[in-house]
């Protein structure tokens, strides 16, 4: 038996250490496996952060992690799912088997990921699902996972720590998701493990790729600072040697001499009107002592260094200098503070005003005002200076000769108190036009009260003048416009005036007197002696009366005669009554073409068939309001003048045309006519043209039918040409125009 027994404790001895052995080995396979898994997932880890630090193309480092993790894990399916600001989420990076389909691109509402689960998964919940079918999972999602053939699925989240500079709290970025979509599958620990570091490093990744983009923003603005600013320095550059520029070339170009001094009183500045003023070129003066003016000129340039230095820009100085060749100069200095970089006083710039031939001007101005002054005070004329209201500003001594009052007692007075109250309405529009157009000048005459209450008549014309400071001597030195008005007495003038026009008056009232009775004996002496001749023969031959043609034939002159004897004392009396207001003026509503055509009708009869008339009407007729007796008159003075003087047969052609609110009547004839010397005589009484004074007449029919034309605030106008005719236009108002 012990050999027996000795072989079975060998053999379970043997065995036992088999057994051990296996263990051994199995376990250290086991921990080999794991180790190299451990080393696996550490290579992939460092692969991934190492991409991470060697790229900031987010996109291109989140493409290489899917697609690491799917290889590594032998999943079917691994994307990123970023959750965007208004909870929807899309798939914006996806690894993929071709057999299984791909999520990449599309957007999903935010039912499919609730927000009521995001601060879960911030706070770093990991879920892992190893049958889809058999986790208790919502049908929805059960459902929607169906679509893509998921059977299993881990989520794990993608947290950035620090999201905002004044918030701490984890923000969820998004899900890092691996699918199983053959199979289900238990996801094992050192996979949940892998996908956290994983995810981690993702986040890590999306931080520096956010820092990277504001670095590159704030980069980007910088750059667009630094070029705005280097542009603006550049616009400022070329502004400040534009102006430097400018301002050389307008000191070159000045009139006036300009010249800079530094704080040692030496030029550093000497333009070219200062070179032609005092007579120094530029060379001989630059980086030298002032030679205009030195401290040695007095007490007023120190004063003007004092105040430079304190920063005051002093007052002008006027001064007497002198040029290179010794000649004396009058100038104005004026002086301005010189300021450095840092705004300290470095010198002064001067401007410098010849103004030798002003004092020059000045001087002969004086002698001209003083000499113009000795001119007013003894002229014989009253000289007076007015304001636009009328105030006396001035009155030369003439005035207390010619009125009696002295200048004292006028000025300040009102000049049209003096003036007669019939005269103001002429005297007010004058000067208020002089006033106006101080180019145009008018005369007036008025009458001015003299001290002792008489009117004494002047003549006067008034310009406006714009008084400056060279006439101080006479007025204030109001620039305003003012009147100067030089008057002369013209009283005596006009009583020799007047007494001369009386004479004349006197002397044309006897001619027309003597005028007026040789026509009137001519005229009466022709139908009285008609009338004597006439009678006579009836009386002394009985065989006149017994013969009943012959006794008519005589009675029918003594008739005419008597009818033209009562006609020119009618057109007498008519003058006299016109020029003395007493004619007689009756208008009414008068239907003027109806009137004319059958007076025209009349007279044709009267004619006979010596001479033919005609009537035209023109425009609409318009009803006129006039006198029908004195238009009857002046239809017929009018055309018996041109049946007068045409000859037999000739043709008299009478228009009326309606116009605008008048009418005129016009008659032509082709007579005689009037020579062009008469024609201005034509209204004259008694006056006839030389060339008609062997055709009966008076001269007086003209001059009625001028006076009946005037009362009815009409015009006559008569165009002629002798040996042609004669037209005569009469213009009457079919408005209410006339007068009384």
């Amino acid at each position: 038996m012990e050999p027996h027994l000795a072989i079975g404790l060998a053999t379970v001895a043997f065995l036992t250490i088999y057994y051990l052995l296996r263990r051994q080995i199995s376990q250290r396979r086991q921990a080999e496996i794991n180790l190299r898994q451990q080393t696996e997932r550490e290579r992939l880890v460092n692969q991934i952060a190492q991409h991470i630090r060697q790229s900031l193309n987010l996109e291109e480092v989140l493409t290489t992690t899917v697609s690491d993790v799917r290889e590594f894990l032998l999943a079917d399916r691994v994307l990123i799912y970023r959750i965007w600001e208004d909870k929807t989420g899309s798939a914006i990076t996806e690894a993929v088997l071709p057999e299984y389909p791909t999520i990449l691109g599309q957007t999903f509402p935010p039912e499919v990921f609730p927000p009521e689960y995001h601060q879960v998964y911030a706070n770093g919940k990991v879920r892992a699902i190893a049958d889809i079918g058999s986790d208790s999972l919502e049908t929805c999602l059960v459902e929607f996972l169906a679509e893509f053939a998921v059977k299993a699925k881990l989520v794990v989240p993608i947290i950035q720590q620090i999201r905002e500079l004044h918030s701490s709290q984890p923000h969820l970025w998004g899900l890092l998701i691996a699918h199983h979509c053959r199979v289900t599958r238990k996801w094992q620990s050192w996979e949940i493990d892998l996908m956290k570091q994983l995810a981690t490093q993702v986040a890590i990744a999306i931080q520096q790729s956010e820092l990277h983009e504001q670095l590159q923003q704030l980069n980007t603005e910088l750059e667009c600072r630094v070029q705005e600013r280097t542009e603006e320095l550049a616009k400022t550059n070329d502004a400040l040697r534009h102006i430097n520029q400018t301002l050389l070339s307008l000191i070159s170009a000045s009139p006036l001499a300009i010249f800079t001094l530094d704080l040692q009183k030496r030029v550093k500045i000497w333009n070219p009107a200062a070179e032609r003023m005092f007579g120094w070129t530029e060379a001989e003066v630059l980086d030298y002592p002032n030679p205009v003016m030195t401290d040695q000129d007095g007490l007023d340039y120190q004063a003007i260094w004092q105040s430079i230095l304190a920063g005051i820009t002093p007052p002008s100085l006027e001064v007497r200098r002198y040029k290179k060749d010794g000649s004396p100069i009058d100038i104005v200095f004026s002086a301005a503070p010189l300021t450095d970089s840092e705004n300290q006083i470095s010198g002064l710039v001067a401007v410098v005003a010849d103004i030798t031939e002003q004092k020059r001007t000045e001087a002969a101005l004086r002698q001209s005002e003083e000499r113009f002054r000795s001119l007013i005070e003894n002229a014989l004329d009253i000289i007076t200076i007015l304001a636009p209201d009328g105030t006396i500003q001035y009155e030369n001594p003439s005035v207390e000769k010619v009125l009696g009052y002295s200048p004292q007692d006028l000025i300040g007075e009102n000049f049209f108190t003096y003036i007669h109250p019939d005269d103001l309405a002429n005297i007010y529009p004058i000067l208020s036009q002089a006033l106006s157009n101080s180019e145009e000048t008018h005369p007036i005459e008025f009458r001015r009260r003299h001290q002792d209450g008489q009117w004494r008549t002047f003549e006067a014309l008034p310009k406006a003048l714009s008084f400056s400071q060279t006439s101080q001597s006479l007025v204030d030195s109001d620039p305003s416009l003012k009147i100067v008005m030089n008057s002369r007495d013209i009283t005596e003038r006009k009583r020799l005036d007047e007494v001369r026009l009386a004479l004349e008056r006197e002397k044309e009232l006897s001619a027309l007197k003597t005028r007026f009775f040789s026509m009137v004996s001519h005229e009466f002496r022709t139908p009285l002696s008609t009338i004597l001749a006439a009678s006579q023969l009836l009386e002394s031959s009985p065989r006149a009366w017994e013969n009943a043609e012959k006794r008519e034939r005589n009675l029918r002159r003594i008739q005419d005669s008597v009818k033209n004897m009562v006609q020119l004392l009618d057109d007498i009396l008519t003058i006299n009554r016109a020029e003395t207001g007493k004619l007689e003026f009756n208008p009414e509503w008068l239907d003027l073409e109806k009137f004319a055509r059958n007076f025209v009708e009349e007279m044709q009869l009267s004619a006979g068939v010596q001479h033919s008339l005609s009537f035209v009407c023109r425009g609409e007729n318009t009803v006129v309001y006039a006198d029908q007796k004195l238009l009857r008159s002046i239809f017929a003075n009018i055309i018996s003048n041109a049946i007068k003087y045409s000859p037999t047969g000739g043709q008299i052609q009478c228009s009326l045309t309606f116009e605008a609110q008048r009418v005129q009547i016009q008659i032509r004839d082709h007579g005689l006519g009037i020579p062009a010397e008469a024609q201005k005589q034509l209204f004259e009484p008694f006056y006839r043209a030389k060339n008609v004074r062997h055709i009966e007449g008076t001269g007086l029919g003209l001059v009625v039918v001028q006076k009946y034309v005037d009362l009815h605030g009409g015009s006559i106008e008569i165009t002629s040409e002798a040996g042609r005719g004669t037209t005569v236009t009469v213009i009457l108002q079919t408005e209410l125009g006339f007068r009384y």
